[in-house]
């Protein structure tokens, strides 16, 4: 009686693994695409709860909350009586809330009108200042809108940058 070896032979083996990696190289841009969708997608969510969140605290609080940028954070701070965003922690302020973007191809910005450091909400809800805060990955943008004098907050997204 002959022994008989089952299995497979080194050559249908590093055939297998070939196609293996054939494969994953050609899935791995698209995995790395959606990757950077998701996280995009979830900082754009973020960015869209702390905007209307600063709204709802500084009525709660019945003070005023600020929005600023620090760096790649998004800070939200408890101004107190102040109609001026400082966008610093003082014995007059606290920092409420930080969103850290950690992600170096997603880039925050800010525009406020009167060159003001940071948007702000008085104990109203009320925009105090103008302006917006953006998110970008430079092929496309999502940004909260806030109008002067109202309380109206605009999401908007879309391509291109800031």
């Amino acid at each position: 009686m002959g022994v008989e070896c089952k299995g497979f032979s080194i050559i249908e083996f590093l055939i297998v693994i070939g196609i293996l990696a054939i494969l994953a190289s050609i899935g791995f841009p698209s995995i790395k695409k959606l990757y950077r969708v998701y996280k995009f997608n979830q900082y754009a969510f973020e960015l869209e709860n702390v905007v209307k969140w600063a709204k709802i605290t500084a009525m709660e609080k019945s003070s005023g909350v600020s929005i600023c940028l620090n760096g790649n954070e998004i800070r939200v701070y408890d101004e107190g009586p102040l109609r001026n965003p400082s966008c610093s922690e003082s014995e007059n302020t606290k920092l409420l809330r930080i969103i850290r973007i950690n992600d170096t191809w997603i880039t925050p910005r800010i525009s406020v009108a009167l060159n003001r450091s940071g948007l702000m909400f008085d104990p109203r809800g009320f925009a105090i200042y103008g302006g917006n805060i953006c998110i970008t990955d430079g092929d496309r943008y999502f940004k909260a809108v806030l109008q002067s004098d109202r309380g109206a907050i605009r999401m908007e997204g879309g391509i291109g940058g800031c």
